[in-house]
């Protein structure tokens, strides 16, 4: 009778530790962890975590923290560019929205405006905008450190709400949404 204890136990942990490890962690879910106040100073919202999809979506202002990154979406505005030659096409707009990342991890991090986002004008894909200004943002970040840029796309002038999605892991495809109203 012993060895036959000993044996659902073993089961039992098992089924424990492998579904742990398949359902994942809610550590691994970005956070909203605070807010830029009016006046410029960050404002800290706790960290509750909720795992549905309608919760990853953040706001300018917003503070998100990732496992390896905290994530600071500073602005979102119309942009125009002083470059004759760069104007959007007839219709369009050029959209800005500004970030800083910082490297919380322990290893480098790279973001760049080129990989890992994706914007949606009203639900249909933009194309992105680059060279339209000198501060996109495309730079590996040391544990510790950070970096600010901007990404740049261009909209339908009407467009009343823009949505960015920033893949935080491109094995999962796990992405934090940032939403943003064009004004």
């Amino acid at each position: 009778m012993k060895g036959k204890w000993k044996w659902i136990v073993i089961v039992l942990v098992a089924i424990v530790v492998i579904g742990s490890l398949a359902g994942g962690s809610d550590s691994d879910e970005p956070k909203k962890t605070g807010e830029i106040s009016s006046s410029g100073t960050t404002k800290s919202t706790g960290t509750s975590s909720k795992k549905s999809k309608k919760k990853n979506k953040f706001h300018v202002g917003d503070i998100v923290e990732t496992p390896d990154l905290k994530i600071t979406f500073i602005s979102a505005k119309k942009y125009k560019c002083k470059n004759q030659f760069m104007q959007p096409k007839k219709g369009h707009i050029y959209y800005r929205m500004e970030f800083e990342f910082e490297n919380k991890g322990d290893s480098d991090q790279t973001i760049s405006s080129m990989v890992s986002w994706n914007c949606y004008a009203d639900g249909y894909a933009a194309d992105a905008a680059y060279a339209v200004a000198d501060d996109d943002i495309n730079a590996t970040i040391s544990p510790g450190n950070k970096a600010t840029g901007a990404v740049y796309y261009e909209i339908p002038k009407n467009s009343k709400k823009i949505t960015l999605e920033f893949e935080t892991n491109f094995w999962s495809q796990d992405k934090i949404v940032f939403v943003s109203k064009n004004k």
